[in-house]
C-alpha cells in the first residue's frame, strides 16, 4: 500500500494540534509546579525540590517524544509509554495531595494532564497507523456491529483473522462465506457429522 500523502490542509491541521499540545503541556506543567515543589519542600527535599518538578515534566515530555519516533520508526518500546503514563499519574497524584480532601480541587488538578494523555494517545495513535500503513502491515478491524450482533462466531472469525495474519476485513468475510457454502455442501453430501468437528486452525 503505498505511503500516506499529506496535503497543504493536512499539514496545517498537525501544526495546530502540535501548537495547541504544546500550550496545554506548558499550562499543566506550570500549573503543577508551585503545588509540586510546595509538596518536596515538605518531604524534606530542600534545594532539590526547586528542580525536582521540571525533572518529572521533563521526563514525561523526552520519554513520550521518544515513544513517538520508536513507533514511527516501527521499533516501538512499550516501556517508554508506560514510564510516562506512570510519572503522569504521579503528578497527578501530587497535585491532588496539594487540595486533598477537596475532591473538586483534586479533580481541577488532574483535568490538564488528562488532556494532555488523551492528546499524545491520539498522536501515537496516527503515528503508529500511518507506520503500518506504510510498512503494508496494518490489519484492519471487525466491524463493532458485528461483534455486538453476534458475539461468538465473530470472535472465531478474528481469531482465524489473526492466525493467519488476513489484513483485509472484506477479504476475510469473503473467505467465511466460501467457508460456510463449501461446509454446507460437505454436508448435504455427506451428512452433518463430517463437518460437525471443525480442524483447530478454524
Amino acid at each position: 500500500m503505498a505511503a500516506m500523502q499529506l496535503t497543504r490542509t493536512h499539514r496545517i491541521l498537525i501544526g495546530v494540534v502540535v501548537a495547541g499540545a504544546v500550550v496545554i503541556a506548558a499550562i499543566g506543567f506550570a500549573g503543577s509546579y508551585a503545588a509540586v515543589r510546595e509538596l518536596a519542600e515538605e518531604k524534606g527535599f530542600g534545594d532539590f525540590s526547586l528542580v525536582f518538578p521540571i525533572g518529572i515534566d521533563a521526563g514525561i515530555c523526552v520519554l513520550l517524544a521518544l515513544d513517538l519516533l520508536l513507533t514511527w520508526m516501527r521499533i516501538p518500546f512499550p516501556l517508554l509509554r508506560q514510564t510516562a503514563w506512570l510519572l503522569t499519574a504521579a503528578t497527578i497524584a501530587f497535585n491532588g495531595a496539594a487540595s486533598w480532601p477537596d475532591p473538586l480541587g483534586v479533580g481541577m488538578h488532574a483535568v490538564i494532564p488528562v488532556l494532555f494523555v488523551v492528546s499524545v494517545e491520539a498522536a501515537r495513535h496516527a503515528v503508529g497507523r500511518i507506520a503500518d500503513i506504510t510498512a503494508d502491515k496494518h490489519m484492519e478491524g471487525v466491524r463493532l456491529t458485528r461483534w455486538l450482533l453476534s458475539p461468538l462466531p465473530t470472535f472465531k472469525l478474528w481469531r482465524r483473522m489473526k492466525l493467519w495474519e488476513l489484513r483485509s476485513y472484506e477479504q476475510v468475510i469473503k473467505l467465511e462465506q466460501d467457508r460456510l457454502i463449501y461446509q454446507a455442501r460437505l454436508q448435504a453430501r455427506y451428512g452433518r457429522a463430517c463437518a460437525a468437528r471443525p480442524p483447530s486452525s478454524r
